[in-house]
């Protein structure tokens, strides 16, 4: 999936988070959102998400060349981030079949496959709601990545992620990744390493 930001801007009250963005990240491509706390990196995913609408510009989106409806576009995205909360009274089997009902996976990925993917010992009668931070950002991270989508949005993938898991979202990323778009919000260079592209927000827009 292709993304256009025309001359997208934010404000909250009187006050531009940020305003003139204009980039085009091409299908497939990989891109960074850098920039200092409250420079807006989160609020841009959200805009682009759909979670929030822009104060001025527009996120357009094209596929195989063709515009995508704007009231198609949430199909082919999926989003994690820190402020997602999952369902945690489900079990993480409950969790798996309730997403699917709304999001097909890749490749048929069935839930056996993707409780391998976790690479965690989970009990499948286990709330989410007992698991610990880093479990549930691999939850995240996993049921985010392995969704039949062709845009990921990604908000500081590794927050709670001990050593192992990092290097766990590392592998995520290059075996389920590779022709996708993949788009980064992140002030740790190891979190988004696999980006060629970056849109630099907080440097006077």
């Amino acid at each position: 999936m292709e993304v256009r930001l025309q001359n997208l801007g934010k404000k909250f009250s009187r006050r531009w988070v940020f305003q003139n963005l204009s980039e085009i990240i091409p299908s497939g491509s990989k891109c960074a959102i850098v920039g200092y706390n409250g420079s807006g990196k989160s609020t841009l995913l959200q805009i682009i998400s759909g979670a929030r609408v822009a104060s001025s510009g527009a996120v357009l989106f094209q596929e195989n060349g063709a515009q995508i409806p704007l009231d198609k576009v949430y199909q082919k995205i999926s989003i994690a981030a820190p402020y997602i909360d999952l369902v945690e009274e489900l079990t993480l089997k409950e969790f798996y079949h309730f997403h699917t009902q709304f999001k097909k996976m890749q490749d048929r990925i069935g839930y056996a496959e993707f409780k391998d993917v976790l690479a965690y010992q989970f009990r499948d009668d286990q709330p989410l709601k007992s698991f610990s931070s880093g479990m549930k950002q691999r939850v995240k991270l996993a049921i985010t990545i392995l969704s039949e989508t062709s845009l990921i949005l990604l908000d500081e993938p590794c927050s709670n992620l001990d050593e192992q898991g990092r290097h766990w979202y590392q592998h995520l990323i290059e075996k389920y990744l590779a022709e996708r778009t993949l788009m980064i919000a992140s002030n740790d260079p190891f979190e988004y390493e696999m980006t060629h592209q970056s849109i630099s927000l907080g440097s006077g827009s």
